[in-house]
Parts: structure tokens; C-alpha cells; sequence
């Protein structure tokens, strides 16, 4: 039995109230989650968080091409500074 995907959903912002952070993407974290194959295996393993407070790497973002994580969700919803260069580089060697 294969293993689950595992899924980042992440945004490029700290958590804000009254903006995208990642609890406005419930919907689609629950409906990943809840995917299952026809044994009622989850196909999914989803990980949904915020970066954390800008002007320093995010740890996840900033090192994902050295996680297990099989895919990446990023929604961009900053202004401007959500990611760093260490960001851009972990996201491009990830993808590759």
C-alpha cells in the first residue's frame, strides 16, 4: 500500500485575523484530508500552515527541498516580502 501524499499547504504571510492566512483555506485542507483510496486509506497527509513573522527564512519553506513533503501549495498572498532568497531557493530545488 502506497503511502499517503504529502501535501504543504502554506501561505507567505504570518497569521493575520483579518487576512489570508491558512484558516481560510480550511475547506481545502478538509478536502484533501479527507480523500481516500477504495480501502478507506487517506491519500493524502496535509500539512496547512502560515509562515512565520518576515525578515528571517521560514523554516519550512526555506528547507523543503530537504523534507518528505511531495508537493507544495503555496498561496502568495503578501505584499511583497513573504518570501526570502533562502525561500526562492529551497522552492526551486524542491520543484526540480
Amino acid at each position: 500500500m502506497p503511502s499517503p501524499i504529502r501535501i504543504l499547504l502554506q501561505t507567505t504571510i504570518p497569521p493575520i485575523e483579518d487576512d489570508w492566512h491558512i484558516g481560510r483555506f480550511s475547506l481545502l485542507r478538509d478536502y484533501l484530508s479527507g480523500l481516500t483510496d477504495d480501502d478507506g486509506q487517506p491519500l493524502c497527509a496535509v500539512t496547512a500552515r502560515d509562515r512565520t513573522a518576515p525578515g528571517a527564512p521560514d523554516p519550512i519553506l526555506s528547507t523543503i527541498d530537504q523534507s518528505d513533503f511531495g508537493q507544495l501549495w503555496l498561496f502568495a498572498v503578501d505584499v511583497g516580502d513573504g518570501l526570502t532568497s533562502e525561500g526562492w531557493g529551497a522552492i526551486s530545488r524542491f520543484t526540480e
